[in-house]
């Protein structure tokens, strides 16, 4: 087990955040799992740059800003009331642009009053950016022989650390300097102060971190995406982070559950650096905590979860965020974003339970599972391999299935979004006298109005999340929802091999729809039993197999909090 502290640093004497990306030169990049390069630049090469204004996408990373002649700008900057209520006003220069920015108490607002060079063409300006989507800022120096030259001796730099939605996907980040050249070093660190404890008066702000990193998951690769990316934004964000490494199966859970209350009482949130398995150890870790009552209770009920995707499928980060992208996961953790979610809770008949966020299923998916542990060396590529081997034994599978139906009215076709008002009203349960989520499904549920079916199926489905992924982009349950309370049980009944394969080609181009096969139930649920008859299956629960296959289900609507915003459509 490999533990370090994270421990950014602070350049001056106002604490102002130093960048992160000073270990980084600027011919380094690293890649992302969406294929997009990204180049980390350091102050010390930002310097000798040229200034301009550019992205962190595959092209440059930081924006630079010419300064104009000597102006009476600085002589615009006035204050008043405390650092609450506090506003301020400048003229500065932002891509070859004299900009008004007005410092309120909500974020930066900016003007476009003219072009300073106007042969270097000009480039789109936002009109706002809100303390929420700025990490921090600083003051840099600019001393190269370009700078000075074509900006009159005005060298002074704040620099907003910020983030760029992509234009073809919204919920897609990527990191963005906004430099802002002024003639005066007091002003420039007075804003920086000033934006910087703006952000840290916000109460969601992670300070202290635990971070668990599974260096055997996926494509073993969790320990690049912590140092390369993860890392330096957390650092950028003046994060501290307790990095440890788990070192087997369910020592991410140990860990978690064993963690004293000052310990607990000392972290903000804990992120897991690896796959969907990960993530449920943790959860379930923390859930443990949680069944003790008492103080412990309480302070594990207001810990956030976060999920830097390292996985082979990382279903949990793209249900959550809309993108695979380990740079937006980090930043949505580092930001502070909180959104609740929902949890399954699964018991087995031998009084053992698991808890799980995205699906628990029984038959083609279980028997796909438990082959392809046969697999394991051949990586992401043995679900492809098993996956058609498994569809072309074409086993069904008898049991009895019970269940107790959601209340009226249905979730209907909303998509579930940031700032969604289907999930608005769900929250987590925060009272450590509440134990609901740690009774037994089956005596919870004791007193329920159940109907029941008995047959021959392919696959029972206890989907709880949307449950997307690069293999379905809308998700299994394209109208499934973070937080609603509701499961969508899907019920495949016995068909044809090419009736399923059928079933299986709808899922990546629109998910599971009611009615869109005859074959097929699907039902809006808040519980389910199932009961094999004969020959049984296996059940896989958030990619996890379980050793007894007679279950009982229960969601429980918004029992943690995880660092999110909800998908950004």
């Amino acid at each position: 087990m490999i533990a370090e502290q994270q421990r950014p640093g602070h350049k001056h004497k106002n604490s102002l955040l130093a960048s992160p990306f000073e270990q980084v030169t600027a011919s380094e990049s690293t890649q992302t799992q969406e294929g997009e390069s990204v180049a980390l630049i350091s102050p010390a090469a930002q310097s000798s740059q040229r200034p301009s204004m550019r992205r962190m996408s595959g092209k440059a990373l930081f924006a630079e800003a010419n300064k104009p002649q000597a102006t009476p700008a600085e002589s615009l900057y006035s204050q008043g009331g405390d650092n609450s209520t506090a506003f301020a006003e400048a003229v500065f220069i932002l891509q070859q642009n004299r900009v008004s920015v007005t410092l309120t108490s909500s974020g930066l607002q900016l003007t476009r009053l003219g072009c300073t060079f106007p042969c270097f063409g000009t480039r789109r300006i936002p009109r706002a950016v809100s303390y929420d989507d700025i990490l921090s800022a600083s003051h840099l120096q600019n001393t190269s022989w370009i700078w000075t030259t074509c900006c009159s001796g005005q060298t002074h730099q704040l620099v907003i650390h910020t983030f760029k939605r992509s234009r073809r996907r919204r919920c897609l980040w990527r990191p963005q300097q906004l430099i802002l050249g002024a003639s005066s070093a007091d002003v420039v660190e007075e804003w920086a102060m000033r934006i910087n404890s703006a952000i840290w008066q916000s109460s969601h702000r992670p300070r202290d971190l635990l971070v668990l990193l599974n260096p055997f998951g996926g494509t073993r690769k969790a320990k690049e995406v912590w140092r390369d990316i993860a890392m330096p934004v957390f650092n950028l964000a003046g994060v501290r982070c307790m990095n440890i490494e788990t070192e087997r199966a369910w020592h991410a859970r140990q860990l978690v559950s064993e963690l004293t209350l000052q310990e607990l009482n000392s972290y903000d949130g804990i992120v897991a650096v690896g796959g969907d398995g990960l993530f449920q150890e943790i959860m379930n870790g923390l859930l443990d905590l949680r069944a003790q009552g008492g103080d412990m209770a309480g302070a594990a009920a207001c810990m956030r979860l976060g999920h830097i995707p390292a996985g082979s499928t990382d279903a949990v980060a793209y249900s959550i965020n809309g993108t695979r992208s380990q740079l937006t996961a980090a930043l949505h953790i580092a930001l502070g974003d909180r959104i609740p979610l929902d949890v399954l809770r699964v018991d087995t008949e031998d009084m053992q339970h698991r808890f799980a966020v995205c699906v628990a299923s029984y038959g083609y998916m279980g028997d796909l599972m438990k082959d392809s542990e046969k697999l394991r060396w051949m990586g992401p590529a043995r679900y492809n391999i098993q996956g058609a081997i498994t569809l072309f034994r074409g086993k069904a599978y008898t049991a009895r299935i019970s269940w107790l139906p959601a209340p009226l009215p249905g979730r209907g076709r909303s998509v579930c979004g940031a700032n969604c008002t289907v999930c608005v009203s769900g929250h987590p349960n925060h009272s450590h006298t509440s134990t609901a989520f740690n009774q037994p499904s089956q005596k919870s549920l004791e007193a329920g109005s159940w109907q029941h079916v008995e047959g021959d199926f392919k696959s029972v489905m206890a989907i709880v999340t949307p449950c997307r992924s690069d293999q379905s982009a809308l998700g299994l349950s394209p109208y499934g929802h973070l937080s609603d309370g509701r499961i969508q049980m899907v019920l495949v009944h016995k068909c044809s091999v090419l009736k399923y394969l059928r079933f299986l080609a709808a899922i990546p181009r629109g998910g599971i729809e009611p009615g869109q096969f005859s074959y097929i139930e699907v039902l809006d649920v808040t519980a389910m039993r199932v009961e094999p008859v004969g020959q049984e299956s296996s059940w896989n629960v958030d990619g996890e197999l379980l050793e007894n296959n007679h279950v009982t289900c229960q969601v429980h609507k918004g029992l943690v909090e995880i660092f999110a915003r909800g998908v950004e459509l």
